[in-house]
């Protein structure tokens, strides 16, 4: 896989272009709208990746064909694919009748929203030529958001299609917005940066990432690369890495279904018990200690009283109000 270039305004209006006009298809529910089962998650397959938050797809000519642990699926042009977070995949481009390929491709990293175009590049996978990234203090609500509408479209609620279709085009129209008042490049990164935060980002799952890996494939010694990204980022790269890792790693441990090792083997750490030191020395905890105060964090909230008035506390989840003329059997909850 090449590695991009970060695109510029005339890209983010073709990014536009599509998300107004996915948005619009969806409203008149004239658009496709795809969800595989979260099953397999945070596997590791061969010929398949996964990404620690969701990804969403847009077919705008031509076809893919998207292989998962348990499914496959077959996006076709104007139609829209929601990836749950860790589902393992992989992505073969089918060209229409004029021999025409390409998708847009939704991912979010940090405050981060990115968005490129793929293409077939004649090697039976699609490649990235430029990418966008358009930084947001929303990012977690517009993830939310994202995970909200695959679990309402898994779910077999009876009006779960009109849910989905109302939270799906209010999320099209929040990623059109954010295009509108991007700008390009806020950090001022150079392009050598970009590229080695983006292989980070791409390669974060596999235990073969480190500085020799990356500076492969950009072409320079890991001394040089080491050294640059000192210079420029005023953070080491290994440190970068790890700090990136670490992150995917607290976000996975609000999942309780996964083990410590199978969120150390996720976040491409072969060792278990090195992931536990490298964990402690950028939070000063364990793995195990940084969960169970997650989980006292979500029973003290549960734990604060439902109301609060002028001159009392009230820990009920409310009283039904009295109709005029009307009696209301109090009832209690079990």
């Amino acid at each position: 896989m090449s590695v991009p270039v970060l695109g510029g305004p005339s890209q983010e209006l073709e990014f536009q272009k599509v998300l107004d006009a996915q948005g619009e298809s969806i409203r008149r529910s004239r658009c496709g709208l795809c969800v595989p089962q979260s099953s397999g998650l945070m596997q590791r397959r061969p010929g398949m990746h996964y990404h620690f938050r969701p990804e969403i797809f847009v077919q705008t000519a031509g076809a893919a064909r998207f292989a998962f642990p348990h499914e496959e699926l077959y996006l076709r042009a104007g139609e829209a694919l929601f990836l749950p977070t860790g589902l393992p995949h992989a992505e073969t481009p089918v060209a229409d009748d004029e021999g025409q390929f390409q998708n847009l491709v939704i991912g979010f990293y940090s405050s981060t929203v990115s968005m490129h175009f793929a293409v077939d590049a004649g090697r039976g996978r699609p490649e990235i030529g430029t990418i966008n990234f358009f930084p947001t203090p929303d990012l977690g609500r517009i993830v939310g958001l994202v995970d909200l509408t695959i679990g309402v479209h898994q779910s077999t609620a009876s009006r779960r299609k009109t849910a989905v279709e109302g939270m799906a085009s209010g999320l099209f129209a929040m990623l059109a917005d954010l295009t509108r008042t991007n700008l390009a490049d806020p950090r001022g990164e150079s392009r050598r940066i970009f590229q080695v935060k983006w292989l980070v980002r791409d390669q974060l799952y596999n235990p073969d990432l480190n500085v020799t890996f990356i500076a492969h494939r950009l072409g320079c010694s890991p001394d040089y690369l080491s050294a640059f990204f000192h210079k420029q980022t005023g953070e080491t790269l290994i440190h970068y890495l790890h700090r990136q890792r670490m992150s995917g790693a607290i976000e996975m441990l609000g999942r309780h279904e996964l083990s410590i090792s199978e969120i150390s083997w996720a976040c491409g750490y072969a060792d278990a018990g090195y992931f536990t030191r490298v964990f402690r020395k950028h939070t000063g905890m364990t793995p195990q200690a940084y969960r169970q105060q997650r989980l006292e964090e979500v029973t003290g909230r549960e734990a604060r009283p439902k109301t609060v008035y002028h001159d009392r506390e009230d820990f009920s989840p409310g009283a039904p109000v009295a109709v005029a003329g009307q009696a209301v059997e109090k009832t209690t909850l079990s």
